[in-house]
């Protein structure tokens, strides 16, 4: 079965941030960015309307990502690239300031419960993050079917003094066109747009961009007992926490399995202890490669000491 479908894909974990978007792309053009594109059918129509722009797209569903790319190939369209990746976290880390023209958020999950509002996009950091990337008189829009989150997102907005509304209101038409959109008008439901134009600049701080050199740990020797009794184990540090999922044992080499989290952003990887000539090498595992935050960091220096003798 062919695979040529799948060339729109990034892996933004091996790119030096910020991204260079004129490299990624070949040409120099205006950027814009959907976050959570779900099925693609919005970003693929907005990308065929607007073929002097490139649009890069956000998700974090591996069914979404195929069946986006399969649009794509389908249209033929060459301004298009997807990333599995948390937005929140890629619209701070991987664009430039003052770099992106445009910003689309469709019919996100409002998070409801007050447990799970640290996931919503509708708090400070995002409006400071749209303040910082956007290009002055750039846009942000927002399409959602509950008012009370789009209405947050417009005091959220306004309260940093950097952005102008220019369209908030009830609908009964077709904006996104999406299935789930033509179901909901369907079935009566309204919708809501919010659309606003940035004015003004707020500094931000990035995670990864004076990364430096990711750790390499050179040890003499090792408590090999201790290895194998991570598992389980957590720990904390300022920035966030990371656990030992499981140990994994191969020759000459043993893999820890790592779950991190930071405000919210979570990854997935694996830190190598591996034996040498002249002692052992604790290193960030290269076939799982995550993004050099100071919580990965962290975990490569704290697991290295450890289990040093």
């Amino acid at each position: 079965m062919s695979t040529e479908f799948l060339s729109y894909f990034i892996k933004t974990q091996q790119y030096t941030l910020p991204l260079d978007c004129d490299e990624i792309f070949q040409r120099q053009a205006k950027l814009a960015v959907e976050i959570g594109f779900g099925n693609g059918e919005f970003l693929v129509s907005l990308a065929k309307q607007k073929p002097e722009y490139n649009f890069i797209g956000f998700e974090t569903s591996i069914t979404s990502l195929v069946k986006i790319q399969r649009k794509i190939h389908a249209e033929s369209l060459k301004n298009i690239r997807v990333a599995l990746v948390d937005g929140r976290f890629a619209l701070r880390e991987f664009f430039k300031d003052n770099s992106v023209e445009e910003v689309y958020t469709n019919f996100p999950c409002p998070w409801p419960k007050k447990s799970h509002q640290d996931k919503r996009f509708t708090n400070q950091g995002f409006a400071e993050t749209l303040s910082a990337i956007l290009n002055f008189e750039g846009i942000f829009q927002l399409v959602t079917d509950v008012k009370w989150y789009a209405e947050h997102m417009k005091d959220i907005l306004l309260k940093t003094e950097c952005f102008d509304l220019i369209q908030f209101n009830e609908n009964d038409k077709m904006i996104v066109g999406t299935r789930y959109e033509k179901k909901w008008l369907s079935e009566g439901r309204k919708t809501y747009i919010l659309v606003a134009k940035k004015k003004g600049y707020l500094n931000i701080q990035r995670w990864t961009w004076e990364e430096g050199s990711m750790p390499h740990i050179h040890l003499n020797d090792v408590n090999e007992q201790k290895i194998l009794q991570l598992s389980g184990n957590v720990f904390r540090y300022h920035k966030g926490v990371f656990v030992v999922k499981n140990v994994y044992v191969r020759e000459n080499e043993y893999l820890l399995r790592i779950v991190s989290n930071e405000e919210g952003f979570q990854q997935r990887y694996f830190i190598s202890i591996e034996k040498e000539k002249d002692g052992w090498l604790v290193k960030l595992d290269p076939d799982a490669p995550a993004y050099r935050t100071p919580v990965v960091k962290f975990s490569v220096k704290k697991i290295s000491e450890v289990i040093c003798l």
